[in-house]
This record gives structure tokens, sequence and C-alpha cells, in this order.
């Protein structure tokens, strides 16, 4: 596509990204505003211990597109967590690929986080959006490999050759027992009103259930020890289906209470 500068994510533009990802109708209801204030804080930190975390796609002076990735140092890897082209008028005109390309590019080069070597992958967990093109097969045209055959979501794209990504898998916690766990990302600007829906949802169900928020980002450890989280764990047992998918969520709430 003509005309499109990819440009990392800095103090100054920051603004842009968190703005793309909300749409119009939703910038002054109170839980957008919060998540912007959460993102924008979480954002200062990032840049200030890595450096750029994301880059924006612009049309002239008009931010069309975004990729948001962040080190995972202790693993020597960088995972994707989101790819976003909004407006229909800009899909499937290259505008995804310049991004993705962009990263990839960048992540050949040597980091100070990653001890002055690259990382060994890239990885990222697709999500679906409706409507729009599915993110796992655009992942794979762009040489991403599923990490299992069941699970066309989770994917990687290594960088050292023979490379394998092995995740670690769920681990139950003792603690966890008779709690929910609803697992906050300060990354997302929708995350103030997921938290707040998972809560509405939990409690239609489970009234009397204790509800444990933690922070992905501040509480690093908390998420490390478990594993491979959803967004909610329920008795122990994660909740796989999305929020907004109310009855399916309540479903598998009600199931895990019954363990």
């Amino acid at each position: 596509m003509k005309n499109i500068e990819i440009k990392d994510v800095n103090a100054g533009n920051v603004r842009d990204l968190i703005n793309l990802c909300i749409p119009l109708e939703k910038r002054e209801d109170e839980l957008f505003i919060e998540g912007t204030k959460v993102k924008e804080s979480w954002a200062m930190q990032v840049m200030k211990r890595y450096g750029s975390f994301a880059k924006l796609a612009y049309l002239g002076q008009k931010p069309v597109g975004m990729i948001q990735y962040l080190p995972k140092p202790e693993e020597k890897l960088i995972e994707i967590t989101c790819i976003f082209v909004p407006d229909e008028e800009n899909l499937r005109k290259g505008i995804g690929r310049m991004l993705l390309n962009a990263l990839i590019e960048e992540a050949k080069e040597p980091k100070p986080y990653f001890e002055n070597e690259n990382p060994y992958a890239l990885v990222t967990w697709a999500f679906q959006v409706p409507e729009m093109y599915p993110q796992h097969e655009f992942y794979k045209k762009m040489g991403f490999r599923q990490v299992r055959e069941e699970n066309p979501f989770l994917l990687y794209y290594p960088l050292k050759e023979g490379y394998i990504y092995t995740p670690k898998e769920y681990s139950p916690q003792e603690e966890d027992k008779g709690k929910a766990l609803i697992f906050y990302d300060p990354a997302c600007p929708f995350s103030v009103y997921f938290t707040e829906k998972i809560k509405e949802n939990l409690r239609e169900v489970a009234p009397d259930i204790p509800i444990r928020v933690i922070d992905q980002f501040e509480e690093a450890e908390e998420v490390r020890k478990r594993g491979k989280i959803s967004f909610c764990i329920v008795n122990q047992r994660p909740i796989e289906s999305f929020l907004l998918d109310k009855e399916n969520f309540q479903n598998e709430v009600k199931e895990a209470l019954r363990k």
C-alpha cells in the first residue's frame, strides 16, 4: 500500500496507539477512560525497561494499524500481544504484513535485555475478531508454525535455527481452590472493561466466590508459576470461553465449581 509509514511507538505518539484500539463511541465511557490511563502508565514503564513495545502504521498523519509486543527475557522470546487494523477500508491492503515484517526484521538485531543476542522466536496467541480475516491464518501465511496440531491459535516464528517452542503447561495451584482469579492485562485499554464484565459473569452464577484480580505485568511471577493461563481461572480450572460469550463462559464456571 502506497504512502504507509511504519513508526515505533514512543512517548510522543503512545496516545495514537491507545486510541486506535478504542471505538469512538467508547472513548467517553468511564471504564475505557480508566483503561486508557492504565495502559498509558504501563506503556511508560515498558518503554523505560525495553524501549519501544509497539509499531504503528500511518497513512499520512493518521494511524491505521498497530502491532504490539513484549520481550520475555527469561525465555528469550518476544510475545506478540496484538496486531490490529481497525477500519474496513484499510483491510487486505498489506498493512498487517508490513507491521509484522518490520518487527521480524527488528527482532533479528541483538538486544541488551537478551544479553546482546537476538531472541529465539516470536510467539503469539492469535484471537479471532468477528467478521475479520482469521488471525491465525494470517500468521501461518507469514511463516508462523502451530505449537500443537490440535490448537490453531498458539503459534511461533523461529529466529534461531532448529528452535522449537515448547510452552509451559498450566500448573494448578493449591491456593486457587474455591476461588476465582482474573488475570488483568494493563497492556490493553479494554482491561478494566474486561475485568468488570468477568466479575459480573462470575457473580451471576457464583455470588459468594472470592475473586482475586492479578496484574499480569506487576505480578508476573504469579502468572509464571501457573504456566499458560486464560483470562480467568475458577477453582483451579482455566475458563476458555471468551467473557463476551456469556452462556458458555458461565457454563464453564458452573462446571469448574462442581469439581
